[in-house]
């Protein structure tokens, strides 16, 4: 249109800044990282090299369009993972962005946010409707996984047990820490082995499974855009749209419903963390999705207070999801570990159990009015990746991070399903 200005790239923003000046703010972490002026326990000082990395990072892959519409975003945490990789980024740099990802826990109250403000913003009946049918299509996931594995492990010589328990089982357990921890030691005392051994085994699968489970993430979002029936959109469940998931307020926000939904978001964590020490067997995350929802569906919150947690979880969506992204790269993401495990047969094997995890799921999911996308990546995919971060790299490459509190269910409750069903299968079969 004739008198329009044209947009220019310097009005462009990243973490709310101008980009002249975030170019400025990037100058200077950079160059104090290189002059080793950056301490190394800092949250300032870890959250600026990720935020810098992540923003940099983002604003490559929106303005390159081969990026945008393949990878989009997870352009990100790959690229900074090959940065690390190549020894591109100082170790000065990579010593505060991993305190601050790991010794302050930022992804832990970046979790804590987005469980809190989704689950508590959802729309009550979904909530209902999608909770109670959500553990069917996970179990679909389980018995096509392990089943195709195991035939798969059979065409490359491997036995059909052997592939399910350390091959299948890890894939699918929840990660680390929930699970190829505790299922070393459940294998260990099967057998009288050692769970150091075990460890590193399972892990080699789960790391696997991770990279595997993120590719297909990828070609799950790209299926829902080509084939829009088979997607809801970031909603998992038939007969909703996508503005229909949320609840909408007729607040205006202040910075009071800022702190509050902070002070929520809080309060659920910890109650989580509490509730473990019950059942430790449970990860925390467990306790504090199940209380969440509790609350939601009993109506306990009072509207003003859901709106404040509804606003701090979409403000940190919205301007931390590309700062951790950076950070998981840079800290997370070892490719080192991904070319250790890269031979063809355990290749060829952890892509079926992937598969069968996502067409399991998906085929399931439908059966429960549930959309294949959707149901594939938050049952299937979430199932299948390295629990915790690995939920966040799957649904940042799927473009559905709204569904967090979906997929740390299958993470948390669901890798504990499977940790009972391999004590059952350990005591047969090892």
């Amino acid at each position: 249109m004739e008198g329009t200005k044209k947009a220019s790239i310097m009005d462009e923003k990243l973490f709310g800044l101008p980009l002249p000046f975030f170019a400025a703010v990037s100058v200077i972490v950079i160059g104090a990282g290189f002059l080793g002026k950056l301490e190394s326990k800092s949250m300032v000082c870890g959250g600026a090299v990720c935020m810098v990395v992540g923003y940099w990072l983002s604003f490559i892959a929106n303005k390159v369009g081969i990026i945008r519409k393949t990878i989009g975003l997870a352009f990100v945490s790959i690229t900074a993972a090959a940065l690390v990789y190549f020894n591109l980024i100082p170790e000065n740099m990579l010593t505060p962005a991993s305190a601050f990802m790991n010794d302050t826990n930022f992804l832990a109250f970046y979790i804590a946010a987005l469980l809190c403000g989704s689950i508590l913003g959802m729309d009550r009946k979904l909530l209902i409707q999608a909770g109670a049918r959500y553990f069917i299509p996970i179990i679909g996931g389980v018995v096509l996984a392990y089943g195709l594995g195991g035939l798969a492990g059979m065409m490359v010589g491997m036995n059909f047990k052997e592939t399910v328990m350390f091959v299948a089982a890890p894939i699918m357990g929840g990660g680390n820490g929930a699970g190829a921890v505790p299922m070393s030691e459940i294998y260990a005392a099967a057998t009288g082995g050692d769970k150091a051994d075990f460890y590193s085994r399972l892990m080699a699968m789960v790391t696997l499974g991770n990279w595997c489970a993120m590719l297909f993430a990828l070609l799950l979002n790209q299926l829902g855009r080509r084939v829009p029936k088979t997607t809801g959109n970031g909603v998992l469940m038939e007969g909703f749209r996508p503005e229909d998931s949320a609840k909408e307020y007729s607040y205006s926000m202040t910075t009071t419903d800022m702190v509050a939904g902070l002070g929520l978001a809080c309060g659920f964590y910890i109650f989580g963390r509490i509730a473990n020490i019950l059942l430790p067997s449970i990860h925390a995350y467990a306790f504090t999705i199940a209380f969440v929802a509790f609350c939601k569906i009993a109506g306990i919150i009072p509207e003003r207070l859901e709106f404040g947690a509804v606003k701090w979880y979409r403000f940190m969506m919205d301007h931390f999801t590309i700062v951790i992204m950076g950070g998981v790269g840079l800290t997370m993401m070892d490719l080192g570990e991904l070319l250790a495990v890269l031979t063809p047969k355990y290749v060829f094997v952890v892509f079926i159990v992937v598969l069968g995890a996502a067409l399991g799921a998906g085929l399931v999911g439908l059966l429960v009015k549930f959309y294949f996308v959707e149901s594939a990546i938050t049952a299937g995919m979430c199932m299948a990746n390295g629990g915790g971060n690995g939920d966040i790299l799957v649904l940042s490459m799927a473009d559905r991070m709204n569904m967090m509190s979906f997929a740390q269910i299958s993470s948390r409750l669901g890798g504990a399903l499977i940790l009972v069903i391999q004590s059952v299968l350990a005591s047969m079969w090892l």
